[in-house]
């Protein structure tokens, strides 16, 4: 263990002992992402985790994201939310478990039947009393009132948004650029209303997913989730599959054909929506790379990007 994470473990130790009224047992780092840093800790017997982050939305989707919680769809609870001199933290019960982007392609294939039965819980949640389309907030409700004006939405570069800039930081890259505005128009002519509005969580391969054998621990952080086409958690799979090749993704969508014919359901316009979904997942994540100023994974975004365009 280096200095610094030592030094940061003893900081998470002593924020928990002042606020706990007790110190905890086994403070832990455990990992980190874009937006928090997630640390674990034993309480009172109990197996936590606390996450820090600057964004308290994202802890207030986790937790509204609970009521959603299946035994197919395994959202840990989130007991605590608050602040800290540098932002925001939120206290959760703990699962355990490997990261389903990291399995081996045969526990992938034991896997498939749960990861299924997740993404129908999301297809088939309840979302009577929410509205919109897009990332949803707090209450619940999604900004857009279209699909397509969700998906056509990826080409403005707003304030309030996480990633703002990213439009002036794309004219560095004229190649990428060119590649972006060559999507957008393809997606103007891909993108359509005709389809069901579901919940999606929207990054299940970035340790956001934990498996022990044949069955999914728990599914968390949803700071990314909206409401949408189902399709688009298959078209994030196929999108990322050069990266994560032990995800055999042709048995993924076989067994969600499967599924939707024993329950008589049949997707219509199943290319098109795909299309329009692996277009819009370039889109966002040119404008990601262009942001951060990596050029070299703007090029190899776009080069997929237009590869499955072309190729449905």
């Amino acid at each position: 263990m280096n200095r610094d994470l030592a030094a940061e473990i003893r900081k998470v130790q002593t924020f928990l002992t002042h606020y706990l009224g007790g110190e905890p047992d086994q403070v832990q780092f455990l990992g980190a992402g874009a937006w928090s840093r997630c640390f674990g800790f034993s309480w009172k017997g109990h197996a936590r985790v606390v996450r820090f982050g600057k964004y308290v939305a994202d802890f207030e989707k986790d937790q509204r994201a609970f009521r959603y919680a299946t035994a197919e769809l395994p959202v840990p609870k989130l007991l605590e939310i608050g602040t800290t001199p540098e932002g925001y933290f939120a206290i959760s019960a703990r699962v355990y478990g490997a990261p389903l982007e990291n399995v081996r392609s045969s526990q992938w294939h034991a896997l498939l039947p749960a990861v299924i039965d997740a993404l129908e819980a999301m297809r088939t949640a309840d979302l009577g009393g929410v509205a919109g389309f897009g990332g949803w907030g707090t209450d619940g409700n999604a900004p857009h009132s279209s699909w397509s004006a969700r998906l056509l939405a990826v080409a403005k570069d707003r304030p309030e948004q996480r990633g703002h800039g990213w439009r002036a930081a794309l004219a560095n890259f004229p190649q990428a650029e060119a590649a972006f505005a060559r999507g957008y128009a393809l997606l103007l002519q891909v993108a359509d209303d005709a389809v069901p509005r579901s919940l999606l969580h929207c990054d299940l391969t970035n340790r956001n997913v934990f498996v022990a054998g044949e069955r999914i621990t728990g599914i968390f952080d949803w700071g990314c989730s909206i409401y949408g086409d189902h399709l688009y958690e298959v078209a994030l799979f196929e999108f990322w599959s050069p990266w994560q090749p032990q995800l055999d993704i042709a048995a993924l969508k076989q067994g969600l054909a499967r599924r939707w014919a024993e329950q008589g359901y049949t997707p219509l316009n199943m290319t098109e929506r795909l299309r329009a979904c692996h277009l819009h997942i370039g889109l966002e994540h040119i404008a990601y790379h262009a942001q951060l100023g990596n050029g070299e994974m703007l090029q190899q975004v776009a080069e997929r990007m237009e590869i499955l365009a072309s190729r449905l």
